[in-house]
């Protein structure tokens, strides 16, 4: 006859059984923990783009007018290794502006192939409550539009004519 377990060794079998489970999905070859999210590579929800110097970005996908409008507004930062990718339905000339943006921005247009058409680097905050900030344009037009925190595009290497390998989750853009 076996005995039950006692009540008390619950909690433990219960943080073991997660665990488990947690490390099984860790070691997975589709699954990738980033800054603590489990993600499919190539991105659950997150794109990923690849440097000339192999460095990946993991980048949310905006790719909805109401996503593009909002962007990165009101966000009190974004980690190192993230940004994000503006899509847009065909090329054009895409302006942005910092409005209501609080973290400091390198802006990079990209034509289809992900070649850098344009960049804007550091580009600071604005703190007027109208609504005059400055917009930033390229003057190519552009199907794809890249954030990332000011400095990073320095940091990586990153100049026009650099080619980025943009790599998009299942059900992406385009439409």
């Amino acid at each position: 006859m076996t005995k039950p377990f006692p009540k008390t060794c619950a909690p433990q079998i219960l943080l073991i059984a997660l665990s488990l489970g947690f490390a099984v999905n860790a070691i997975s070859p589709n699954v990738q923990l980033v800054h603590g999210q489990g993600i499919g590579i190539g991105g659950k929800g997150l794109g990923t783009i690849l440097t000339p110097k192999e460095t990946i970005i993991f980048a949310e996908i905006v790719d909805s007018p109401d996503k593009r409008s909002k962007g990165l507004m009101f966000r009190q930062s974004m980690a190192p290794d993230r940004g994000m990718l503006f899509l847009f339905p065909e090329t054009g000339h895409f302006s942005f502006w910092m409005k209501n943006t609080l973290i400091p921005l390198d802006i990079l247009w990209l034509d289809e192939s992900g070649t850098i058409l344009h960049l804007e680097p550091n580009v600071p905050i604005c703190t007027r409550k109208d609504d005059q900030c400055p917009k930033y344009q390229s003057p190519h037009k552009s199907s794809q539009v890249l954030e990332l925190n000011a400095g990073t595009a320095e940091k990586l290497g990153l100049s026009v004519g650099s080619q980025l390998k943009v790599d998009l989750p299942p059900m992406s853009f385009p439409y």
